[in-house]
């Protein structure tokens, strides 16, 4: 189990000017600056221990990478929803900046962003036979350029709710937009100011028969490539369960087993506990994020994972690596989705944070 420490840090960590971002205001439903909350400081979870000394990490030939990892994210929704539904706030607002502006500070300062994505970018009708099929139309993908999404995982229930055109589509809008993505049988990797980072992403439910195979097969390629980090995405576990099951942490020790260095996870919907697997991290649900599948989910609260990787270029090595946690709202109110995620400060933050240590070090 990773040991655990909440810290505050300044809020200059994030060197844009913040004056106007939107975050949590815990006394009432209504949306806020940061300029009215005299809050000046945002509460973090960091690793207080690391491979290496940190005075090793001050040599000019030691590059540190920062990757961020948010949770579910639909842009759009079901055609079934009526009243306050994601299309509904995107025709008022008429801004595809509005729905990241409170996080994106975060993402647009870091070295790569990386969230689920649930659901199609398509004007394909023809849909699945299941009882939710979330979609967007293709001009929703500049919601996640604004917003400083790099990349995306499409392995999951979602991706083929319009069938294999509408994925075909969903594709095609990403590649037009730059971002990137991963599913079962697709990975990708990014030179990262020199360093080799490899992208996976997996169903992993206990009737995915193949996800082990292809996980060694892709391991096994992505080190033939010299890639020197290794991130597995999984979409796995039971919905609102706030506890890993036993399919999850096995596929997550297997993983790590064969060659993966960091597990991320997703489907839950809610916050799940990470730990530390023979010095590797598995964030076993990351929660909802920018999320239009649900108007007012009970639970908002969720995180940023931010994954650090300190290289020796001289070495061609990696030589520490740590993370941070940052607290978040899936909505910046209260009382229903706004589908505009917000990073959460003072109390509140620290809330989050304690929460997440709970969940975390409820994990066996």
């Amino acid at each position: 189990m990773n040991r655990f420490l909440v810290v505050m840090l300044s809020l200059s960590i994030f060197p844009l000017n913040i004056s106007s971002f939107p975050m949590q205001n815990n006394q009432n439903n209504t949306e806020v600056t940061v300029s009215q909350i005299p809050v000046e400081e945002i509460a973090v979870i960091k690793n207080i221990s690391s491979i290496t000394s940190e005075e090793a990490l001050v040599d000019e030939k030691i590059e540190t990478i920062t990757i961020s990892f948010a949770g579910d994210c639909t842009i759009g929704s079901d055609e079934s929803y009526k009243g306050h539904t994601f299309h509904k706030v995107y025709k008022e607002v008429n801004d595809p900046s509005y729905f990241f502006q409170g996080v994106n500070r975060v993402f647009l300062n870091d070295d790569y962003t990386l969230i689920n994505l649930e659901g199609a970018f398509t004007n394909e009708t023809k849909k699945a036979v299941k009882e939710y099929r979330y979609k967007g139309p293709p001009e929703y993908c500049e919601i996640l350029k604004k917003g400083g999404i790099d990349g995306v995982t499409l392995a999951n229930n979602h991706t083929m709710d319009y069938m294999q055109n509408g994925y075909d589509e969903t594709v095609k809008t990403l590649n037009e937009w730059g971002i990137d993505y991963t599913n079962s049988v697709t990975y990708f990797i990014k030179n990262i100011k020199g360093v080799k980072i490899g992208f996976l992403g997996y169903k992993a439910w206990s009737n995915e028969k193949n996800t082990k195979e292809l996980l060694i097969k892709h391991v096994k390629e992505m080190r033939d490539k010299k890639v020197d980090f290794i991130i597995a995405n999984f979409h796995w576990g039971d919905m609102y369960s706030y506890t890993p099951n036993t399919q999850q942490k096995n596929m997550a020790h297997y993983a790590i087993d064969n060659g993966v260095d960091l597990v991320i996870g997703h489907h839950p919907h809610v916050l799940q506990g990470m730990e530390c697997y023979k010095e590797k991290n598995i964030v076993y649900s990351l929660g909802n994020f920018c999320y239009g599948g649900k108007a007012n989910p009970k639970d908002k609260d969720t995180i940023i994972f931010q994954q650090k990787i300190s290289y020796d270029l001289s070495q061609s090595k990696i030589v520490a690596t740590d993370f941070i946690i940052i607290p978040a709202s899936i909505s910046s109110k209260a009382n229903i989705n706004n589908f505009q995620p917000i990073l959460v400060t003072g109390q509140e933050g620290v809330r989050i944070l304690e929460k997440y240590k709970e969940l975390s070090d409820k994990i066996k």
